[in-house]
């Protein structure tokens, strides 16, 4: 039972951070199939990051995992750019081109993977090793009987979606842009109506969907897959969506 706690968090953590994610963009009005193509792109950009930042700061460092997460918040968040300027400022199918988009990041990222590594090592690979992040236990409430298995051989990220989360659910529902974008969503037309921009909010909403995805695809390279590599797009973007 234990082991079902332990392995169940940290596969479910990455794909909350995700379905975060995805629940920005569709509360401001934007449909979201692209979430798929937002992780792995993000986790691409991470992985990047880490393999050329470990020969410097070591295979081992945690801070290496650390950077690669912020890179991937922000590869991520640009990667969803395309999405945004496809439905938002074009107003193409949104259901389209969330597909389009998953298409391309997984062409596009496996094209260049193979590139840097051709570069780096020689070796035309579609794979970035990246090894499997380290664990750590919470003294004491480990020790309640069930419940503390949740606290047991824990992932840092785990604790780092936490406070995403806290923070999504602040900016979405204490603050003023959290307010202006689910009106976007519910009665676009009384946003515009009142001065606001419709336009951008969404862009943003949209971004913000993306970083999120793409810290989600780096948390899954560095625990379940071990890697980044094609194998990194096998439905969980769509699992988030469903969530």
């Amino acid at each position: 039972m234990e082991k079902v706690f332990i392995d169940g968090l940290s596969f479910a953590a990455p794909l909350f951070v995700m379905a975060m994610g995805g629940i920005y963009s569709e509360k401001s009005g934007v449909t979201n199939l692209a979430v798929e193509g937002f992780q792995g792109f993000g986790a691409f950009v991470g992985a990047l990051v880490a393999v050329l930042l470990m020969p410097i700061l070591g295979d081992g460092s945690q801070m290496v995992i650390y950077i690669a997460m912020a890179a991937a918040f922000i590869g991520g968040g640009i990667y969803a750019c395309i999405h945004g300027l496809l439905c938002v400022k074009f107003r193409a199918d949104q259901v389209i081109s969330g597909v389009v988009v998953n298409i391309l990041a997984v062409s596009l990222t496996t094209f260049l993977t193979s590139a840097v590594n051709k570069s780096l090592t020689g070796q035309s690979s579609n794979k970035f090793i990246l090894g499997v992040s380290d664990r750590f236990t919470v003294p004491g409430i480990s020790k309640i009987p069930v419940i503390g298995a949740l606290f047991k051989n824990m992932y840092p990220y785990e604790i780092v979606i936490l406070v995403v989360a806290v923070a999504a659910w602040y900016l979405m529902y204490r603050t003023r842009f959290g307010m202006h974008l689910r009106a976007c969503g519910e009665n676009p037309q009384s946003v515009d109506a009142a001065g606001g921009n419709v336009t951008r909010t969404r862009f943003i909403a949209v971004m913000i969907s993306g970083a999120l995805s793409g810290v989600g695809g780096i948390c899954y390279a560095y625990s379940i897959s071990a890697n980044f590599s094609p194998n990194i797009y096998m439905g969980y973007g769509y699992l988030a969506i469903a969530a």
